[in-house]
């Protein structure tokens, strides 16, 4: 896992002031790192003998760097045959010190500049220059931004994410606000090249199509050093946090690994996806469960024939997952309720239709502990509203995601929450702190009916194998994500291939 942090410019005065490092420093700091990241784009990407390089420059020290870098690309040659010809592009004059000195320095070395926020600006070599650039530098606004774009900036972003060229945001891509959320105008990024720590915005689901890879690069000291002392907003889930269920041992049975029963109603397709997940998962058995109801022969044919289905849940159930399919109807999910309110000591994951219940609050206030929760925004909209926690639109549910995560948890200790998105974030409050998670491995291809029921089915799996419900939830949501980058064609995942591309992991 990395750290995340809200805001990393407290980090930044922090380095100051404990190893003495000075502004400018840190600056150049930055201002080598985007030299080396424009340098491999150079040599991964260049056919040319001569590679122009736009540097779009803001007011501030964002701006700064961007003149930094224009002066360290004078004259460069890279891979001993590339001349590198850097040319800035001015949003708006310099406004602080840093910004005013660097720009200085950059016109000593012979960096020609092009206003593009005077009255006189030759708009039409500002367009020439960006479109026959190979690269772009974004060094407009940095960590910090709210509110809406300059009309000088917001064009240069457009023109920019017009152009073919390769493109790179420093720190935070332009039109990226702090909370993450994105104005009207923001820089489409290939690539992050974010100073010091990893900020939260960068992860937010409205980012996602604007950060590109991120790179994480230091100002001068260790990444450590620079995080030392403080405390994290979130962590970010990478690939070596996933645990699969490898059996370790020879001398088991079908038994030891757990018997996971799927609550199955009006789409028993639902139940069967998320049922076939968890046996592809580990579970050594799964039934489909139907209390007081049995299964029709017309419904029979659907359900795959390594999925038992019973009328009642099996006396040796170690997990059930709930909700997926199972309709709105409070008469008939409050059986389920109750009966997992008689046997607190089996975990569950309560996904989908669930969230909609007027029961669900009775549940978590009976039993949060051993509870896993999967909505989507809409879903998760609903059960803040069931478990009286306010009325929120949908968007509040998207943007506002970790406030209102966090104001779940600590409504219900030892619940853990996973709610879906372009990064899905997880939730959990032990009863003194509360962790939130990031998982930003997932591909647009998930955007698909029925690939949330297999995450669903995931977690019970590993929940039913022992898992504790937080690990069951991180392991059973990154598998989910690597699953999805097994397919090469981001249309043609289907609940199926998806079960057989975790299976492959």
């Amino acid at each position: 896992m990395q750290s995340l942090f809200l805001d990393t410019r407290v980090l930044d005065t922090a380095a100051r002031e404990r190893f003495g490092l000075t502004e400018e420093l840190m600056m150049e700091n930055a201002a080598a790192a985007l030299e080396r990241a424009v340098a491999q784009h150079i040599v991964l990407t260049a056919d040319e003998d001569e590679v122009m390089v736009a540097i779009l420059c803001g007011s501030g020290n964002n701006g700064a760097d961007g003149y930094a870098l224009a002066r360290r690309l004078a004259a460069l040659v890279v891979a001993d045959e590339i001349s590198v010809v850097p040319v800035v592009i001015a949003a708006s004059q310099p406004k602080s010190d840093l910004c005013a000195v660097q720009a200085k320095r950059a016109q000593t070395c012979g960096v020609p500049c092009l206003p593009a926020h005077a009255d006189s600006a030759d708009n039409g070599e500002i367009a020439d220059t960006i479109f026959h650039a190979h690269i772009i530098v974004d060094c407009l606004f940095g960590s910090g931004f709210h509110g809406e774009l300059p009309e000088s900036a917001a064009a240069l972003c457009a023109q920019a994410n017009a152009s073919n060229a390769v493109r790179i945001a420093c720190d935070v891509p332009t039109g990226v606000r702090e909370d993450g959320t994105v104005s009207s105008n923001v820089f489409c990024a290939d690539c992050t090249v974010t100073m010091g720590a990893l900020k939260c915005s960068l992860y937010a689901d409205a980012a996602k199509d604007y950060v590109g890879q991120v790179v994480c690069e230091n100002l001068g000291i260790s990444r450590a050093l620079f995080e030392r002392d403080a405390k994290p907003a979130a962590y970010l889930l990478e690939e070596s946090d996933l645990h699969l269920p490898h059996r370790e041992k020879n001398l088991v049975n079908k038994g030891s690994f757990g018997h996971v029963a799927v609550a199955s109603g009006e789409k028993i397709g639902a139940s069967c996806i998320a049922g076939s997940a968890a046996l592809r998962f580990g579970a050594g058995l799964v039934s489909l469960v139907r209390l007081g109801e049995a299964f029709s022969k017309n419904e029979l044919p659907q359900v795959t024939p390594e999925l038992m289905t019973a009328s009642d849940f099996p006396a040796n159930t170690t997990a059930v997952a709930f909700g997926m399919g199972l309709g709105r109807d409070d008469k008939k999910i409050k059986p389920y309720v109750d009966w997992l309110c008689a046997h607190r000591d089996i975990p569950c994951v309560v996904d989908a239709d669930a969230c909609y219940s007027t029961h669900i609050r009775s549940l978590l206030e009976a039993r949060a502990d051993g509870v896993v929760l999967t909505p989507h925004p809409k879903e998760f909209q609903m059960l803040l509203q069931q478990c009286g926690l306010g009325n929120y639109i949908i968007s509040d549910c998207v943007n506002e995601r970790p406030k209102l995560i966090e104001q779940f948890c600590r409504a219900f200790p030892h619940a853990v929450l996973l709610v879906k998105g372009a990064n899905p974030m997880i939730g959990h409050f032990d009863g003194t702190a509360f962790t939130l998670l990031v998982n930003p491995l997932g591909k647009n291809c998930l955007a698909k009916a029925g690939s949330g029921d297999v995450l669903a089915g995931l977690i019970c799996s590993l929940l039913a194998q022992g898992k504790s419900p937080l690990d069951a939830t991180i392991s059973g949501s990154l598998a989910h994500a690597l699953g999805s980058r097994q397919f090469q064609n981001d249309f043609s995942l289907t609940p199926l291939t998806l079960i057989d591309a975790v299976a492959g992991l």
